[in-house]
């Protein structure tokens, strides 16, 4: 069953929207959390996201052999996985 949207958040949004600031959508996504790049040339890699700000830092490991990098990419390109 669908729960209604508290209207304190709503109306959060629509001021938001209806001000002249710059926003932008940013997922909902935690560090720690495992993450899927949706666009961009990295389109489809799984890291875990280490960082979050303007760009989202995230790790890409290779288990088996104990190695990891990591990679800054726009949060925006970044859902949860």
């Amino acid at each position: 069953m669908p729960s209604p949207i508290p209207a304190l958040e709503v109306e959060g949004i629509r001021q938001l929207v209806e001000s002249e600031l710059a926003y932008d959508p940013c997922p909902l996504i935690k560090e720690g959390e495992m993450g899927k790049v949706v666009s961009g040339p990295l389109k489809g890699v799984v890291g875990r996201l280490v960082r979050k700000g303007t760009h989202a830092r995230l790790m890409l490991t290779v288990d088996l052999i104990g190695q990891a990098v990591s990679v800054e990419v726009d949060a925006a390109d970044v859902r949860a996985y």
